[in-house]
């Protein structure tokens, strides 16, 4: 008995291979930057910089990954997020030159709009390592508006209101907003009054920052807290030295010869300690000074 043998249906929708196809263009994009990170490892040293920065010129948009990637698209930002740090770790030992860190990290947040670390360590380096804490707060309120619930973002932003842009009714805002969203806790209340109550005070910051390092996890951000906590007692030093100085000038009527006079006229009890490994000193302008580089301070 003959089987009458039917054609197999036709799909109405797309295609495998139409619906396979973006994801193998970015797997194979994927691929081409491994290639790519392969001769920056065997490069010379010198070479590497220009070759990460090429790289990243070349990074498409995130919005135009989201849409390529389908449902890969955690495993793209986790992919660009291993680029993210790396190119973060090379700058930070080498030049501290940091240009297209805000649009990796544009990239990775928008491939992953829930990805709240990213967020997180973004907005810190973007503030105080590539010195834009504008883009950082406004990348933490794009955040806000895909993540309405989660309290880590607007505290970063309070934080970096009150710290760099000396914002303090700004940053009031920013903790009272993550104040009262779930699983918050009790110091964003407490940075809302601090921000009204003690704007700019020297425990205040510091406590702030201790409090940063205390909370997170996270190895490069607990070096940024400690790098920021030694820069404030930096600053607080050096402001002590030069009120002093100025003391001394307006009793005696002219400048100490060096900062040992001010220990021998009990001014201080001693010169304190630089905390970036170099020394203060008196410049002959009467300025106090020290002999780290200011690029090597925090």
């Amino acid at each position: 008995m003959l089987t009458e043998v039917r054609p197999r249906p036709r799909a109405t929708g797309p295609g495998r291979l139409a619906v396979l196809l973006p994801a193998v263009l970015v797997l194979w994009g994927f691929v081409a930057v491994y290639l790519l990170q392969l001769s920056i490892d065997s490069a010379a040293e010198g070479q590497m910089r220009e070759k990460l920065v090429a790289e990243l010129m070349y990074f498409p948009s995130g919005k135009f990954l989201r849409q390529a990637a389908i449902e890969f698209q955690e495993a793209a930002a986790d992919f660009v997020w291993l680029r993210a740090i790396q190119y973060y770790g090379y700058h930070l030992m080498t030049d501290q030159r940091y240009e297209w860190l805000g649009h990796v990290f544009g990239i990775l947040t928008t491939l992953d709009p829930r990805f709240i670390g990213a967020y997180h360590f973004g907005a810190y380096t973007l503030a105080w390592d590539a010195k834009r804490p504008q883009e950082a707060v406004q990348m933490l309120i794009e955040g806000m508006k895909r993540n309405p619930t989660d309290w880590r973002l607007p505290f970063d932003a309070g934080f970096i209101s009150y710290m760099l842009l000396e914002d303090y009714e700004q940053a009031g805002t920013f903790f009272l907003m993550a104040s009262k969203l779930p699983s918050v806790p009790q110091i964003a209340a407490r940075w809302a009054v601090w921000s009204i109550g003690k704007a700019g005070d020297f425990e205040t910051a510091r406590q702030m920052w201790l409090d940063i390092y205390n909370g997170t996890d996270n190895r490069k951000l607990k070096e940024l807290a400690l790098r920021q906590l030694a820069k404030l007692t930096f600053d607080r030093r050096m402001a002590e030295l030069q009120k002093q100085v100025d003391r001394f000038r307006q009793d005696k009527g002219r400048l100490p010869t060096s900062l040992d006079e001010l220990v021998a006229e009990g001014l201080i009890k001693e010169i304190p300690r630089e905390p970036f490994g170099g020394r203060f000193y008196l410049d002959k302008d009467g300025s106090v000074r020290s002999t780290t580089p200011v690029n090597r301070r925090g």
